[in-house]
């Protein structure tokens, strides 16, 4: 809420450092921060899961789909990644008008400077209109299969510490599995304010679906526990750590979520694995970043 806005602040000697700092490079993506990874606060702080974008649509914030929002995700300065029911419509035209990015708090002004109550000082957000929306042409709005919109901008998004895109899935890490594996879930949530990320640790499909029938999954898709009980916005990407010998260097995308359900006192979620849709990825956007 706005009540969580502390005040505008016009003095730049009052930012933190994290608005301070200049522009991030065009070739940079997925900043890793292993403070910041370890730190399961109650948000996300302004300068990690940058790449984190809002969905809007022509009439404000309102979504077509439950929960009332979505999420995308930035891959490259004119790219954005999402689920395909955020924007395929009853009468098959795909609807959004733009997408914020460098959101921390879902309630703050765009296009202004905000510290919050929290104590962080936030650059203000972006917003660009939406130039084009490719549907995957195997997109099948009753199963959810091949769930997947990629959106190109009108202009190049202004890259900065709170503003990055993700690097894509490298490619020695596209035949592994999955499963049994431990990745981020990071964006903003549907009860909360402040960006948030939660650990996900994935489970087979067999199992999701033993517990959570309803939920959507596929072959392409991975499937898993949220540690922390917090519903996110659908579009809400999975990302993973990518090393080099024993040191993290960046964060990977791996999926965007689809679905979600609760089971029991627990969140369970559904993302459609993006390493198996890189040809078409790759024909509708432009400059995306891999870490060989």
């Amino acid at each position: 809420m706005l009540g969580r806005i502390a005040f505008l602040l016009l003095l730049v000697g009052l930012f933190g450092p994290e608005v301070q700092s200049a522009k991030v490079d065009g070739n940079q993506c997925g900043a890793f921060n292993e403070d910041q990874m370890l730190k399961q606060g109650p948000f996300a702080v302004p300068t990690e899961q940058q790449w984190v974008a809002r969905i809007v649509y022509g009439k404000g914030f309102e979504g077509k789909i439950r929960d009332n929002g979505c999420l995308g995700v930035l891959v490259s300065k004119r790219t954005v990644l999402a689920p395909a029911h955020c924007f395929v419509q009853y009468n098959g035209v795909a609807e959004a008008f733009s997408v914020h990015l460098g959101v921390h708090n879902k309630s703050a002004p765009v296009g202004v400077r905000v510290c919050e109550t929290d104590g962080y000082c936030v650059r203000p957000s972006q917003e660009i209109k939406l130039a084009e929306i490719a549907i995957h042409p195997d997109y099948d709005s009753r199963t959810l299969k091949n769930c997947l919109a990629v959106l190109t901008l009108q202009r190049d998004a202004k890259l900065y510490p709170n503003v990055m895109p993700i690097c894509m899935p490298p490619p020695s890490l596209v035949n592994e599995t999955l499963v049994a594996q431990t990745f981020i879930v990071a964006g903003l949530r549907v009860f909360e304010d402040l960006r948030l990320k939660t650990w996900v640790n994935t489970l087979s499909r067999g199992f999701c679906q033993s517990k959570v029938n309803t939920l959507v999954t596929s072959s392409n898709t991975v499937c898993g526990y949220h540690k922390n009980p917090v519903a996110y916005y659908l579009g809400a990407p999975l990302v993973g750590m990518q090393k080099m010998g024993h040191t993290t260097q960046n964060y990977y995308l791996v999926g965007i979520m689809i679905d979600w359900r609760w089971e029991k006192s627990r969140i369970m979620s559904s993302f459609l694995a993006i390493r198996n849709y890189m040809d078409f990825i790759q024909q509708n956007s432009i400059d995306l970043i891999v870490r060989s």
